[in-house]
């Protein structure tokens, strides 16, 4: 058996065995223990959602935003002058 389909024989298994404990604690164990499964899944709910916000709102603050098209057309405008009064030729350029 290869590698790829015992990882997929495990994830399989455990996904289908925290279902079933989910299942059991949320609708079978007493009410403490269903109101706690159901603060601790609104928790990883929201905790969720705040971590994406907060990656998008670090990669907003870290990362330059991208150069706009005319700055790049402007910029490979002069480079190409440039070349043109050095005497490159480019057949395709007239």
């Amino acid at each position: 058996m290869d590698k790829d389909r015992l990882v997929g024989i495990v994830l399989t298994l455990l996904s289908l065995s925290i279902g079933a404990t989910y299942t059991y604690a949320l609708f079978f164990a007493g009410d403490e223990t269903s109101m706690l499964v159901l603060k601790l899944t609104a928790l990883a709910t929201v905790g969720s959602f705040l971590l994406v916000l907060l990656v998008i709102g670090v990669s907003l603050v870290l990362y330059p935003p991208p150069v706009k098209v005319e700055e790049i057309e402007r910029k490979l405008s002069e480079e190409l002058r440039k070349l043109k009064e050095k005497g490159y030729p480019f057949p395709w350029v007239q």
